[in-house]
């Protein structure tokens, strides 16, 4: 039986090796396993293991079951900090895979555009610094400037500056102790909108893809603590755009040396309709990407990703868009959850597809995270129209924020009112003080 290794918790690649009878064996963080958020098949044998993202870790938890690399007839991840790690152990178990130099190459955003500089394509300006610069190491990018970790994920740890002093501030703060072991990437900000283009390549050629579009740019949706939002592009929305975009990821994934897997591409369409390469990564996008691919494409990127790790070339036959697809990622304030809507009365909205909780009762939201990655909840909604889209996804995003109760962070005395007009406590609006004797003190204020 062909037996493939899973690093991290992709139920949906699990899903797809179960129903094709594949052997599936899932090395996770005991953490993920024990907290029982996402299940797997009972299939699926899952190994706990300290940390997923360490070789060491990851090749023990292994022996301790009795298993080896060799054991393997392919071996993947769709979680970005192990992308590295395993093109390594692919490649040390002599199954398909990219291979550790360019698995860097899709995480290291720095040397991705100083490649792709090379290659000729089109990128913003950009510097790497291991060290806290100074205003004048990154004067002649010009402000704006965006900064961010050389590799990160979702945004995180991401802000624009507007001029010197800002840039100061900003380095400081991601330097607190005067170094970063993770490298400060500072590039050029880049004015127009988000895409992504989201698909596999064999041989290296394009075989699938899909654009979205992002409704504000995923810097911009961080800075105003927004929702993020997603929409499925067709030719019918943005007509040429596919194959422009397509174009510009047969240049970028050559250059970079990606000629099998699934990848997720952002790029900038700038006022003069150009486009400009944000970065790529090797696997699929954030939440509900495949979700949206499947309602618009009815193509899952998770089976294709299944074929591609065992050497094998995706069979799938996508449609064309019968409907417009967007996604939307609610944000609560910050404060303790006390309630939240039901997800099928979500769910019984017209044209909502799919609905899902990341938040539960008892979750404290310190308020809008630096990271896309810290959504409530996420719901993927179709409809015939992008206008009727809109209106749906305002819909189901307003009935998960005003059916959510969130106590909020703040002084004792409009806690007390928060009791009293959102719980309907009114007895709690003082500090109760009574006795079996005197049932009439209660309320009384001490």
């Amino acid at each position: 039986m062909t037996r493939v290794l899973l690093i991290g918790s992709d139920r949906y690649f699990a899903e797809a090796c179960v129903a094709r009878g594949l052997e599936v064996v899932a090395v996770r963080n005991a953490g993920a396993i024990h907290n029982g958020v996402l299940t797997f098949p009972e299939e699926v044998r899952q190994l706990p293991v300290a940390d997923q993202t360490n070789t060491e870790a990851v090749i023990s938890g292994l022996a301790h079951a009795g298993l080896t690399l060799g054991d393997f007839d392919g071996i993947y991840t769709n979680y970005e900090l192990a992308v590295v790690m395993t093109a390594g152990l692919a490649q040390a178990a002599g199954v398909p895979g990219p291979g550790a130099d360019v698995a860097v190459l899709m995480r290291d955003k720095y040397l991705q555009k100083q490649r792709l500089v090379q290659a000729g394509v089109a990128v913003t300006g950009s510097r790497v610094f291991w060290n806290p610069p100074v205003p004048a190491d990154v004067e002649d990018l010009g402000y704006p400037l965006v900064l961010k970790p050389v590799a990160g994920v979702g945004t995180e740890a991401t802000v624009r500056v507007e001029d010197s002093e800002a840039f100061r501030k900003a380095v400081t703060s991601f330097f607190p102790s005067g170094t970063n072991h993770k490298g400060l990437q500072v590039e050029q900000f880049v004015t127009g909108e988000e895409f992504c283009l989201d698909g596999w390549v064999h041989d290296g050629a394009i075989g699938f893809s899909s654009v979205g579009r992002y409704a504000r740019t995923c810097l911009e949706a961080v800075e105003a603590g927004e929702s993020l939002r997603i929409y499925r592009c067709t030719e019918a929305t943005h007509p040429g755009l596919a194959t422009e975009a397509n174009r510009l990821a047969t240049d970028a994934l050559s250059a970079l040396g990606l000629h099998s897997g699934v990848f997720h591409l952002e790029f900038f369409r700038l006022p003069d309709g150009k486009l400009v390469f944000s970065e790529c990564a090797a696997r699929r996008g954030g939440p509900f990407n495949e979700e949206e691919v499947r309602v618009s494409r009815s193509v899952s990127l998770a089976e294709a990703a299944v074929d591609l790790c065992l050497g094998l070339r995706p069979e799938a036959t996508p449609m064309d868009p019968t409907c417009e697809v967007g996604s939307v990622h609610p944000k609560l304030p910050s404060g303790v959850v006390l309630n939240l809507p039901r997800a099928e009365e979500l769910a019984a909205i017209e044209g909502v597809e799919y609905v899902r909780f990341y938040t539960y009762l008892g979750a404290t939201y310190a308020g809008p995270s630096s990271s896309l990655y810290q959504p409530a909840a996420a719901m993927l909604v179709s409809a015939p129209t992008a206008t009727e889209l809109d209106l749906r996804l305002s819909q189901v995003e307003t009935a998960f924020v005003k059916g959510s109760v969130v106590s909020p962070n703040t002084s004792p005395r409009q806690m007390r009112d928060f009791q009293s007009q959102v719980l309907g406590r009114d007895d709690l609006r003082y500090q109760p003080f009574t006795t079996a004797a005197e049932p009439e003190a209660a309320g009384r204020s001490v």
